[in-house]
């Protein structure tokens, strides 16, 4: 008896450790899986699944009154069209690339995401809420200093959260857009 007890006892030890290194990495896989979803790859920013995410969650917040103040900075990469059509679709990604990285550096503190192929939206709270007028000079500024040098140029709109009449992300992020 003790010795099948010893040997069941051995089984059930191979089985539990078993199964809780299959679990991790189960979970390995799926915390990846979801930062391949979540990330763009080209840029390396949020992805429009994170930025879908993200609208969810704030309207949640919305809806039950627990908002925080913030704004959404819609931000197109002006040219594409024409680097794609005269230097190609490599320079074209390149060019997104250049634009992600001087959105992002504006926005330090703020997640970017890049919904569509030149569309990028940052939504901004804390630190970077409270300068955001300021920020979208600075990307103004930038973009037409990048004309003359031809280096990218990069278009925005700004829109707040305005408490008590926006009942939803997307009316914020439509005033943006606009």
């Amino acid at each position: 008896i003790a010795g099948v007890f010893g040997l069941s006892l051995a089984v059930m030890l191979v089985n539990y450790t078993s199964t809780r290194k299959w679990e991790k990495k189960a979970a390995e896989e799926r915390d990846q899986a979801r930062t391949v979803a979540f990330t763009d790859s080209l840029t390396g920013v949020k992805s429009k699944h994170a930025f879908l995410k993200k609208e969810r969650d704030i309207d949640g917040t919305i809806s039950d009154g627990t908002v925080k103040d913030f704004a959404i900075a819609v931000c197109d990469v002006n040219g594409l069209k024409k680097i794609n059509d005269t230097l190609g679709h490599k320079a074209g990604d390149e060019y997104i690339c250049k634009a992600s990285k001087l959105i992002c550096e504006i926005f330090k503190h703020s997640p970017v995401y890049r919904t569509g192929g030149d569309e990028f939206v940052v939504v901004l709270t804390d630190r970077d809420y409270a300068v955001r007028k300021e920020l979208m000079k600075v990307l103004h500024d930038r973009s037409v200093d990048h004309i003359s040098t031809e280096g990218v140029v990069v278009s925005g709109g700004i829109s707040d959260f305005v408490r008590g009449e926006d009942v939803s992300f997307h009316q914020v992020f439509e005033r943006a857009d606009a």
